[in-house]
């Protein structure tokens, strides 16, 4: 990945606390400059203005680059717990803020002014700022790092809190993002459910009342149910793609989050994002506690241009290799579940290899010996070693194999978890999270390994390590996670450090991912944790693609892959085409729903039918032919498919010469349908060429309208948009413009 620094260094956990003693400059020291300080961070599109107020607190605001208008959102940014009205009588509002601290005494107080800052250039596109505040009256001192990209117009923000005092500090909640806005009464805000079930597929929309809104999810180590750790707020209005300015904001971190919206007594919002803290977190003296970045846009004119800067910031900042092509892939898992083995692989391989499939991943079932062979998910995880019945000949055969077809191996890993039937949970069950003298409660058969412990993060590294190393032909692990934290006590940490536990293992998990990932660069890796558990910033900064859901019907899929492109790029998306859902999607529509995102299969091809064979290999070939603009291209979304029943989106490459539509038809159609499709992104003045593809056999009736004009330039093509007919429900269309030479 690229980055001016490592990203593991801002996770948020006292495993990552720096030593050192705080130096506290008194606050009249502070402010002899009778001039307030201030700054700003600018990108393309907006600038985020820094100053000090009179009193010491530090204000900011936000501002369109380039005139002096602004979006509804400033304030203090580290505001005490009331402010004063008029005649001094304290009787304004009391606020939140990001901080919940209990000082030695017990004083919950937080009184922050501004000492100083640091301002510097990383490189051209990268202002990086240290605004350094300290409490009036005791040694706390807090750390705002906040770091902006112009060119990508994103800003990414931490906290610091360090304990100068002589005694521990206790931390409720130290909150990554924190902001204030005017008119809260015409704030809106759009979320998504992570659940595998059509929640996830639907955007939740409300208009912030007054008092409080709080999303928590609460699984620890990944967000299976309950809120994505990202959001939109739209001011004026519910967040459209095209209109009404917003802001877009993501979370850098995995495991349990908490955001809340509340609007008080005097109309301000007061916004506040960060990890949801199980229990309180000690900071020892001279220790330190750093939050997770939160990454965040504003948009004058819709989400639509937000979500493209968050694309572009990811692919160059954000994750693993965003320069890379992601592979078309098959998975075993849904053809074959954990019926795995030597021939079978290689036949399946073989048969995917001349669909034009370039990777296969061979899933769960591979591992374990024994009683503890891995043939159910009762038995067999934490013992990552080849099952010898099934392999007899190792993986040498397979990569092999791939070699000769012109296919990639990867391989699956679950190294968080573990079965009581193992041979490693007999060995160490003092490596297994459980709450003492309390029934150790399991999820789909296993338990969580205490990833807190640094033994068990040399477990994990060397469990996927050793096959890497023996297996040099592996480009591409899938990393699963299917347990939430159902026994939140880390016996490593001991019963004083409980409240780290989220904290540490969250540290853990990054520190053995970043390990892997430094180690093994060729590889890919995927983060998954079933129902979308790890589809966030944390994740991705170690991973190449993140699995939306084992939920596969094409139906759902179309409306979550859409949600997730809010703040995450196609290329991140791993989108696989099955049988999921049932005859009522043909096999174009699968495909052509798969190709918004990273297209794949999960199938198993020695029992498919012969025209979804043809299909595939029409599909497949499309794909590839586009896939750059789709994976590196900008997205433009259209009427979303909770609202429509006609949604499109588009993807237009960098250079602009060529573009690809996704149109589909998911209601009821009793004739042929006329739709116009909207098409957006394109040079206004150079022309361009229309042509259909993925239209396999059997389904080849185009659907691009008859009599269309076949070369127009870009300005014709988006003022009326690209004329189709649909003939019945899910039915799609897959057009490109190319520039005409």
């Amino acid at each position: 990945m690229r980055s001016s620094r490592s990203r593991l260094a801002v996770y948020l956990g006292v495993g990552l606390i720096v030593i050192g003693q705080s130096s506290c400059s008194s606050y009249g020291e502070a402010m002899k400059n009778p001039e307030p300080a201030g700054f700003s961070l600018t990108t393309k599109t907006f600038s985020v203005d820094y100053k000090v107020d009179k009193d010491g607190s530090l204000l900011n605001g936000v501002r369109k680059s380039g005139d002096n208008g602004g979006f509804p959102v400033g304030g203090q940014v580290f505001p005490g717990r009331f402010i004063r009205s008029m005649g001094g009588y304290c009787h304004g509002p009391r606020y939140n803020g990001p901080i919940a601290i209990s000082l030695p005494g017990g004083d919950s107080s937080l009184q922050l002014v501004y000492e100083s800052h640091r301002l510097t250039s990383e490189s051209s596109n990268v202002e990086y700022a240290v605004v350094m505040l300290r409490d009036r009256q005791v040694p706390v001192r807090v750390e705002l790092h906040v770091r902006a990209y112009r060119d990508e117009s994103v800003v990414e923000q931490w906290l610091v809190l360090r304990n100068g005092t002589a005694k521990p500090v206790y931390i409720k909640r130290l909150d990554s993002l924190y902001l204030q806005g005017q008119d809260g009464d015409k704030t809106f805000l759009e979320w998504y459910e992570s659940k595998e079930g059509n929640e996830a597929g639907r955007p939740e929309r409300e208009k912030l009342p007054k008092g409080g809104r709080l999303l928590e999810s609460r699984h620890g180590n990944r967000h299976v149910s309950g809120p994505e750790p990202f959001f939109c707020l739209g001011f004026g209005g519910f967040p459209d793609e095209e209109n009404v300015p917003c802001m877009v904001a993501a979370l850098s971190w995995s495991g349990s989050t908490r955001m809340s919206f509340e609007i008080n007594e005097r109309n301000t919002l007061e916004a506040s994002v960060g990890v949801n803290q199980p229990a309180t977190v000690i900071v020892a003296p001279g220790q330190s506690l750093t939050s997770p970045s939160c990454v965040y846009s504003f948009s004058a004119a819709g989400k639509g241009p937000a979500s493209r800067n968050f694309h572009r910031w990811m692919r160059r900042y954000g994750m693993r290799d965003g320069d890379r092509l992601r592979l078309v892939d098959n998975n075993s898992w849904e053809g074959c579940g954990m019926n795995v083995s030597e021939s079978a692989v290689v036949e399946m391989m073989k048969i995917s290899a001349a669909l034009g499939i370039e990777l296969y991943v061979m899933d769960d079932g591979w591992f374990g010996n024994g009683d503890n062979a891995r043939t159910s998910d009762r038995a067999g995880l934490g013992d990552w070693q080849l099952n010898r019945k099934r392999f007899p000949n190792g993986l040498e055969p397979l990569i092999k194999a791939g070699k000769e077809a012109n296919i990639a191996v990867g391989i699956w890993f679950e190294p968080e978890m573990v079965n009581p039937r193992s041979e490693l949970f007999l060995k160490h069950p003092d490596w297994v999270m459980r709450v003492p003298g309390r029934e150790l409660d399991l999820q789909r058969g296993q338990a969580v390994l205490d990833v807190a412990n640094p033994a068990v993060q040399d477990f994990m590294y060397h469990s996927v390590s050793d096959i890497l190393k023996a297996c040099p032909g592996i480009r591409f692990v899938k990393w699963d996670a299917n347990s939430s934290i159902n026994n939140p006590y880390s016996p490593f940490l001991g019963a004083d450090r409980q409240g780290e536990m989220l904290n540490q293992y969250m540290a853990g998990y990054y520190r053995v991912m970043e390990k892997l990932v430094t180690a093994y660069p060729e590889v890919d890796f995927q983060a998954c944790a079933a129902g979308g558990g790890r589809s966030d910033l944390g994740a991705l900064k170690f991973s190449h693609t993140f699995w939306p859901s084992d939920n596969t019907n094409p139906g759902y899929r179309l409306g979550a892959i859409w949600n997730f492109s809010t703040c995450l790029p196609a290329l991140a998306a791993t989108c696989h085409v099955t049988h999921s859902g049932g005859r009522e999607y043909q096999s174009k529509y699968r495909f052509d729903v798969a190709m918004m995102g990273q297209l794949g299969m999960e199938v198993d091809p020695r029992k498919s039918e012969s025209d979804y064979l043809e299909a595939a290999k029409v599909g497949i070939a499309a794909y590839k032919a586009v896939r750059d603009a789709v994976q590196f291209g900008d997205q433009y979304r259209h009427q979303h498919p909770c609202d429509s029943s006609t949604p499109s989106v588009n993807y237009v490459a960098g250079d602009k010469r060529r573009a690809l539509i996704l149109a589909y038809q998911t209601g009821d159609v009793s004739q042929p349908l006329a739709f116009t499709c909207p098409v957006a992104g394109l040079d206004p003045l150079r022309s361009y060429r229309v042509a259909e593809i993925n239209l396999p056999p059997g389904d080849a009736k185009p659907r691009l309208a008859p009599g269309v004009k076949e070369v127009q330039t870009g300005s014709e093509w988006m003022k009326p948009g690209v004329p189709l007919v649909f003939t019945r429900r899910f039915d799609s269309a897959a057009v490109t413009l190319e520039v005409v030479p």
